[in-house]
């Protein structure tokens, strides 16, 4: 464990015991007894009216919270008013530490955690009133219960603000690593989709006699159009070339639909889209231009994202996919007796056989995917605008790909080598925390292998 959080840990444990052991008996009781008793009816309070906030909507639903939180919420409170000794101080503590983690992964705004807290301070606060207590013990149980949620509160802080900063500097070591050498042939296969959707579009315009019949495909959904809005940002940061190209494409997506509808499709209009399409490959070119020098944080074997980075961008996908109703979907993949080719054949060559699986996935998944090597010979994908119906045709089309891919060893060793893969998919639901859809693919992969492996299950 940290040694920095055990110290704090144990500074809160020390003014938590001193708080019980401080109070008046009588007080301690008759706060442990109202927090028992109304645990259940603070908790509809505290979620009716976060329900009602419009900077909470996205975190909550109805069903999520009556059949999870309202519960989950009711035995904290009960727990934590009856944590008197050294031993339930320290589990006490420990779970709120988790549930900062939680807030920070999911990105709850810490104006709505001290929302929160104080709703339950306030509502234990009216029933103190109210309860047969003298003037004195009133104001010392209330003071009793403001130092006591003040504490805790402290404690999640501590585990969300830790965690939001690990979290800043790996989207720093992020985009270090997004803007590697690599990001030179990145670059020319993004320029190479954006002139494929350009002639695709042209092609589109004079399939049909009547231009009004046209169905160009949308610049959106092209490669270079899924890592504009998913990856571009994560690869560079906040710069004005991304405004540029942004601003550009969405001009270009109104002229074509304009266009289109208008039945105005000329050479001198189809000369000036192929303009505004060079003109966003010249401006992307400058910015690979600048980012070429920097690299860091590569997986030293296969050269892909390593777990550290999955917070900064499963977060942004996870914002990306309530804001636009735009599910991504997670794929687990392990190779199938692994274990096998590093006993028979030796650790150069499983390191070699991982290698080149790892540079199969990149090769074949489109530009706005994300491929993770998630540990050992296990691979994690993020496949961003997914379906199920694509989903499931992706992760067969994947294991196909490395069923019929002839590995290849070092030194004479493996060549040849055909290889299995299992695969556990699932479709991101809606779940404000990301490590919910990982550990619902995770759940599929054990099954694909208890079903034999070299296969897909979909969570």
């Amino acid at each position: 464990m940290n040694s920095q959080k055990d110290r704090k840990a144990a500074i809160l444990a020390a003014t938590l015991s001193s708080l019980w052991t401080d109070t008046e008996p009588a007080v301690r009781e008759r706060v442990t007894a109202i927090a028992l008793a109304d645990a259940d009816a603070i908790s509809d309070i505290f979620y009716a009216i976060l329900l009602d906030r419009p900077d909470s909507n996205a975190f909550l639903s109805h069903t999520l919270v009556q059949e999870r939180l309202r519960p989950s919420l009711a035995r904290w409170i009960a727990a934590l008013f009856t944590a008197s000794t050294d031993e339930a101080i320290a589990a006490v503590l420990e779970q709120n530490y988790q549930v900062g983690l939680i807030h920070a992964r999911i990105n709850i705004p810490l104006t709505l955690v001290n929302a929160g807290m104080r709703i339950v301070k306030k509502e234990l606060s009216t029933r103190l009133l109210a309860a047969d207590l003298s003037r004195a013990q009133t104001a010392s149980a209330i003071l009793f219960v403001g130092e006591l949620l003040d504490t805790v509160l402290d404690n999640m802080h501590e585990a969300y603000l830790g965690d939001l900063l690990g979290n800043v500097r790996h989207q720093q070591s992020l985009k270090m690593f997004m803007s590697g050498p690599n990001l030179a042939l990145e670059g020319e296969r993004l320029k190479s989709s954006l002139f494929d959707w350009l002639r695709n579009t042209v092609v589109s315009f004079y399939a049909h006699e009547d231009s009004n019949h046209a169905s160009p495909p949308p610049i959106e959904s092209s490669d270079f159009g899924l890592w504009l809005n998913h990856k571009a940002e994560l690869t560079f940061g906040r710069v004005t070339e991304l405004d540029l190209i942004r601003e550009r494409t969405t001009r270009i997506s109104a002229k074509v639909t304009a266009a289109v509808e208008g039945g105005l499709i000329t050479p001198a209009f189809v000369k000036e889209l192929n303009n505004d399409v060079t003109e966003i490959a010249y401006v992307l070119g400058t910015i690979i231009g600048k980012a070429m020098e920097i690299e860091s944080g590569r997986d030293p074997l296969t050269r892909l994202l390593t777990r550290r980075f999955m917070p900064a961008i499963f977060q942004r996908e996870v914002a990306i996919s309530l804001r636009h109703g735009k599910p991504f979907a997670v794929l687990l993949m392990d190779a199938d007796h692994f274990k096998t080719i590093n006993d028979t054949l030796g650790h150069q060559a499983g390191d070699s056989v991982l290698s080149d699986m790892a540079e199969l996935l990149h090769t074949h998944v489109r530009a706005g995917d994300f491929v993770f090597r998630y540990g050992g010979e296990e691979f994690l994908i993020l496949l961003t605008e997914m379906d199920e119906a694509a989903l499931r045709v992706k992760a067969e089309w994947l294991r196909q790909t490395v069923e019929e891919h002839c590995f290849h060893g070092t030194g004479g060793a493996g060549n040849g080598l055909r290889v299995t893969a299992s695969i556990g998919a699932a479709l991101h639901e809606g779940h404000p925390d990301y490590e919910h859809t990982v550990r619902r693919a995770d759940a599929a992969l054990y099954e694909a292998k208890r079903q034999g492996r070299n296969r897909v299950v979909i969570a």
